[in-house]
């Protein structure tokens, strides 16, 4: 059964976004706002400093199943635009996430997808950018793609980095490339930006809380990056 405060977290203020120096947030205002959904339990990945860690580290079981096509119908009853915001699981590994694609083209739900799985084929990708072309995509490379899965364990970042360029050709909004700053690739930033820059992506620049001391290896060295949780987004 559809468990409304399970599975909905409403929220008041998503991803800020500087976009052509204009600051806004990935939701609806007033009468329509936007909400979080987790879509599943699963995620291929095993980033070390992921919520998920916190379940495994106390033998504990993710919360959470495959929402299902009915499931998301009451979804978008309530709401009209949705972030698949990948909080405990990737969205991509719901077995119905294209068939919610198109639920959501056909409902004229629109929003933001959250992924960083290199685990899907081209081919599969390419049918989900194909169900809804007006979706906003976000794909999670935490540093220059061969670098990635210092952090994202699992992650195939090169492959993951063709699927995103490959992601132009079918979808209406600019695939945003999304980099947390960690120690292992503070030193690429202007790299990796010249690199988002020269194939037309928007870059994100996350500077994140994701390191627990200031002795954690992954903590930037550079102050400008090591600061208690602060994100944004610029359009390259």
């Amino acid at each position: 059964m559809f468990d409304n405060g399970k599975f909905i977290n409403k929220s008041k203020s998503l991803l800020p976004i500087y976009y052509r120096d204009k600051l806004f947030f990935t939701r609806d205002s007033g009468e329509n706002p936007g909400v979080n959904v987790d879509l599943s339990a699963r995620c291929g990945l095993e980033c070390s400093r992921c919520q998920r860690q916190t379940y495994y580290d106390n033998s504990k079981e993710i919360p959470g199943h495959d929402l299902t096509i009915e499931d998301f119908m009451k979804i978008t009853d309530m709401f009209k635009t949705i972030n698949f915001c990948g909080q405990l699981s990737d969205p991509v590994h719901n077995k119905y996430f294209i068939d919610i694609l198109r639920l959501c083209k056909t409902k004229n739900v629109g929003g933001t997808i959250h992924n960083a799985s290199s685990l899907k084929s081209k081919e599969w990708y390419i049918e989900a950018f194909k169900a809804h072309p007006d979706m906003r995509w976000i794909f999670g490379i935490d540093g220059m793609p061969e670098e990635s899965s210092m952090y994202r364990v699992n992650q195939d970042g090169e492959k993951l980095f063709k699927i995103m360029l490959k992601a132009k050709e079918y979808l209406t909004k600019t695939p945003s490339w999304q980099y947390i700053v960690f120690s292992y690739n503070e030193h690429n930033i202007e790299k990796a930006r010249d690199l988002a820059k020269k194939h037309g992506l928007m870059m994100i620049m996350l500077h994140s809380s994701r390191w627990m001391a200031e002795s954690d290896p992954l903590r930037p060295k550079s102050t400008e990056y090591n600061l208690q949780f602060q994100g944004y987004v610029r359009d390259e």
